[in-house]
């Protein structure tokens, strides 16, 4: 591995897993921590998470950092199997950064985390010389309890299993790269948004069939049903015409030429579900406002540990993760 580190290091692609497990992971072992879970189950039922937000720029169609801090850790914990009651809120701040702009921040934190039902208990403020920062930066942890019958793991995988996605892929990092550099991009917009009334749509209705959760942020669709498969007991075969994208956002991607499949999103999540359900989830799905282009994207089947992607015509092909991020600064 390159022994300096570069910002693709940060993307969620094979540098970061790279990074991670080599330097990371090696040297905090533990079994909570092994599966590299967004957020950990406990044996005493608690669910944790953490998560850090460096987003440029930092208010953006769709949302803002604050918003994206709150729900971003939220989401973690939903993915995880829990229930989200509290949250920290550490701030890194560069000199310079205005209070107005800050208290737009907070006060986009405060009315997220009450429409999220959490609550914000503790925290920490620094402040960086200017030029050591960019403006700020947050972190948030939060702290969940675990769902009472819903058992999560890719473990549970099997054969015949179908992969479903909440919503349209790539709103994020496309809304973001095409504000970032002026672009006009329409009704394109950042997907931030809390998922806990779809969690409570998909496990109502899956109920046991639901086997596993992961929100697609770094990565994107794409690169986190690959990670999710790579440690589960059947491959993955999905079809990329089944992607939801909208039109716009499609636009956007291929004038940059941005795959949407591994472009962020932060109010979509992929799950497996038991193929007997996988129909009525997606059916049940699209009645919430978010998650009207909600779609059966693949099935769990091959060879455990492989992710292919099959064409319109039917081709097979490996599902290969970029080394780093298509756009870095998206979360």
């Amino acid at each position: 591995m390159n022994p300096i580190i570069s910002l693709a290091h940060g993307g969620g692609g094979t540098l970061q897993n790279d990074l991670i497990r080599e330097e990371i992971l090696k040297r905090f072992s533990d079994p909570l921590l092994a599966p590299l879970p967004d957020g950990a189950v406990t044996p005493e039922g608690i669910v944790f998470s953490s998560d850090s937000f460096v987003v440029t720029p930092r208010f953006f169609k769709g949302g803002d950092i604050g918003k994206l801090a709150v729900t971003g850790t939220v989401n973690d914990i939903l993915m995880a199997g829990g229930i989200p009651r509290y949250l920290s809120c550490s701030l890194i701040i560069e000199e310079g950064l205005t209070l107005e702009e800050l208290g737009r921040i907070l006060d986009s934190m405060k009315e997220t985390a009450s429409f999220c039902h959490v609550s914000i208990v503790t925290g920490d403020t620094k402040v960086v010389p200017r030029g050591a920062g960019d403006g700020v930066y947050i972190n948030t942890s939060g702290i969940g309890f675990k769902r009472s019958g819903m058992r999560l793991g890719a473990e549970r995988i099997g054969a015949g299993d179908k992969i479903i996605v909440s919503g349209a892929a790539g709103e994020h990092g496309l809304s973001i790269l095409a504000e970032r550099y002026g672009l006009e991009s329409g009704s394109l917009a950042s997907d931030c948004a809390f998922l806990g009334e779809a969690v409570e749509v998909l496990f109502k209705t899956a109920g046991d069939g639901l086997k596993f959760m992961r929100d697609a942020t770094r990565g994107g669709v794409w690169g986190i049903v690959k990670e999710i498969f790579e440690n589960a007991p059947a491959g993955a075969i999905l079809d990329e015409e089944a992607l939801p994208v909208t039109p716009v956002a499609a636009a956007v991607s291929k004038l940059l030429g941005v795959d949407p499949g591994f472009a962020a999103c932060e109010g979509c999540f992929a799950a497996v579900v038991s193929a007997e359900s996988a129909e009525e989830c997606v059916a049940a799905l699209r009645e919430l406002p978010g998650c009207r282009r909600a779609a059966v994207i693949g099935s769990a089947a091959g060879n455990p540990g492989e992710t292919v992607l099959k064409n319109s015509w039917g081709a097979l092909r490996e599902l290969k993760t970029p080394a780093g991020d298509q756009l870095p600064r998206i979360c």
